[in-house]
C-alpha cells in the first residue's frame, strides 16, 4: 500500500497533500494530538491538511492499512480499513467545494463517510483516486491467493446434485485445484 500511496498521492502542499519523509512535523504532530491519537508517527505514510491556516489539526491520515479522518473539531475522528471499501466517489458539495463519499463495509451494514475538502478541493480528485486503487488491491495479497477448497468442492458438489455439471468435469476442477478426489 506504501508504493500505491506514493504513486496516486503527490506531494503537493498547496493541495495540502504531504508525503513521507517530507510531511512537516508540526503538521504531523498537530494531527496526531488531536484527531489521530492512536498512531504513531512513524506509521504515516501521507498527511492531508485540511485547515485553511495549515495547522493539520483537521484533514486525514493515510497509513498503510487505513486512513483516520476528521474534518472538524465536532466530528469524531473515524478510521476506515482499505479493506472494507466498498464504493469510493469525489462530489461537489452544494455551496461549492468538493467530498469524498467513502461507502465503508461493517459487517451487515454498509456506511458512508465523507471528507471534506472544502478548503482544498483540487486534492479531492487525488485521495480519490488512490481509495478506488487500495479498494481494488484490498484484501491483502495472501488472503487472495489462498482458495477455500472445501468450499469449493461443497459447491462442485451442489452442481453435481443439481445436474448442472457432471462429475467428470467436477473431477477434473477438483484436480485443477489441487483438492485430489473426494
Amino acid at each position: 500500500m506504501d508504493a500505491l500511496l506514493r504513486e496516486y498521492l503527490p506531494h503537493a502542499p498547496k493541495l495540502g497533500l504531504f508525503v513521507a519523509p517530507e510531511i512537516p512535523k508540526a503538521k504531523l504532530s498537530a494531527a496526531l494530538g488531536d484527531y489521530a491519537t492512536n498512531v504513531q508517527a512513524d506509521e504515516v505514510i501521507a498527511l492531508y491538511d485540511a485547515t485553511r491556516l495549515g495547522s493539520g489539526k483537521d484533514g486525514a491520515l493515510f497509513l498503510a492499512d487505513r486512513l483516520v479522518f476528521q474534518n472538524n473539531n465536532l466530528q469524531t475522528p473515524r478510521t476506515i480499513r482499505y479493506d472494507d471499501i466498498v464504493r469510493v466517489d469525489a462530489k461537489r458539495k452544494l455551496l461549492g467545494g468538493r467530498k469524498v463519499e467513502i461507502d465503508v463495509n461493517q459487517g451487515r451494514a454498509t456506511v458512508t463517510e465523507s471528507i471534506d475538502f472544502s478548503g482544498r478541493p483540487g486534492a479531492a480528485e487525488f485521495v480519490e483516486r488512490f481509495l478506488r486503487e487500495a479498494m481494488l488491491a484490498s484484501p491483502a495479497e495472501e488472503s487472495r491467493s489462498a482458495t477455500d477448497a472445501p468450499a469449493v468442492q461443497l459447491a462442485l458438489d451442489r452442481l453435481v446434485a443439481d445436474g448442472l455439471l457432471t462429475d467428470e468435469d467436477r473431477l477434473r476442477m477438483l484436480a485443477a485445484l489441487g483438492a485430489g478426489r473426494v
